[in-house]
């Protein structure tokens, strides 16, 4: 059977002739007239090659056919109206959905761990589950292996849906008493420590030397590190200096003796954002989830600030 032919209005229509069995019953549930009603049943007969309801003294009667059908109509029909109802309103104080959500290591630290610490009271039960990145993220949005995918905007590449967070901007750290860097760094002073970055490649280059190879000048790479989480041990521990963003090194300071100050070189700031499906925009809880991240980045603005000045920047 072709079904691209059918008008799936007659599945109601059958449904409510095997529920009444009585055209004028039926038509009465349907609010059609009795003739419409009537040219329906004419239809579905041919559709289905089966009288379906036969006439038996004064009543219509079903047929073994229609019998057959009857509890699969109804199932379908109900289905159908669950499908296409309104969604039902998400409540994330009492939902337990697992939420699933990519994000490189900046993004794990400055807005994944304060996220986890928000839903603890916005919503106790659900689950946020937090996965490494990977570069074959739109595959998996795609596949509904994750929900949204968060993180440095040069990781995401031209991915078809992106949503600007925020613009974050660089700070320098040195230990809290480094014996040579005086309350003002200058350029000279700044060069002359040895330094130590962080790399996921292990190249001794990053943004710092593209803009001091601006200047024709060079600073000394002394320790590469791959991954954010030991770097403030590293640099209290030590006369080296270290440039990161401004929120993962507030982070930092927050446990560790630790002095921030304006790297003394012009670095430009990057942008954070925020990937998702299409399909998932106008989805109850996907949407909801974006509004928290914005509460995080909200409260990021207000809280990474030096000497009264954001470095944390919203996109308007």
């Amino acid at each position: 059977m072709d079904i691209s032919r059918i008008d799936f209005n007659l599945l109601k229509v059958l449904d409510a002739l095997l529920s009444e069995t009585s055209v004028s019953g039926a038509a009465q549930r349907l609010g059609l007239s009795q003739p419409a009603t009537s040219a329906a049943l004419s239809r579905l007969r041919r559709v289905t090659g089966d009288l379906l309801l036969v006439r038996r003294g004064n009543l219509m009667v079903p047929t073994a056919r229609a019998e057959e059908l009857r509890p699969r109509v109804a199932r379908l029909v109900d289905e159908i109206a669950q499908t296409l109802q309104q969604p039902v309103a998400f409540d994330p104080m009492t939902s337990h959905r697992r939420f699933r959500v990519i994000a490189n290591e900046y993004a794990t630290l400055v807005l994944m761990a304060p996220l986890a610490l928000r839903l603890r009271e916005t919503a106790p039960n659900v689950t946020l589950e937090v996965l490494p990145f990977d570069p074959r993220f739109e595959e998996r949005l795609a596949a509904q292996d994750c929900d949204l995918v968060v993180g440095h905007r040069d990781f995401l590449g031209p991915a078809r849906r992106t949503e600007a967070l925020f613009t974050e901007t660089w700070v320098s750290i040195a230990r809290a008493d480094h014996p040579r860097l005086g309350a003002k760094v200058t350029l000279d002073a700044f060069l002359a420590e040895s330094h130590a970055m962080v790399t996921s490649t292990g190249r001794a280059e990053g943004n710092v030397d593209r803009a001091l190879a601006r200047i024709g000048r060079e600073r000394t790479v002394a320790l590469t590190l791959p991954h954010f989480l030991v770097a403030p041990e590293v640099i209290a521990r030590s006369d080296l200096v270290m440039t990161l963003p401004h929120c993962v090194a507030s982070t930092f300071a927050e446990t560790w003796p630790l002095r921030l100050f304006p790297p003394p070189l012009d670095l430009a700031g990057f942008e954070v954002a925020l990937v998702r499906h299409p399909r998932s925009v106008g989805d109850p809880p996907v949407d909801w989830l974006r509004r928290e991240i914005d509460a995080v980045c909200a409260r990021l603005s207000a809280t990474c600030t030096d000497a009264g000045r954001s470095f944390v920047k919203p996109i308007s």
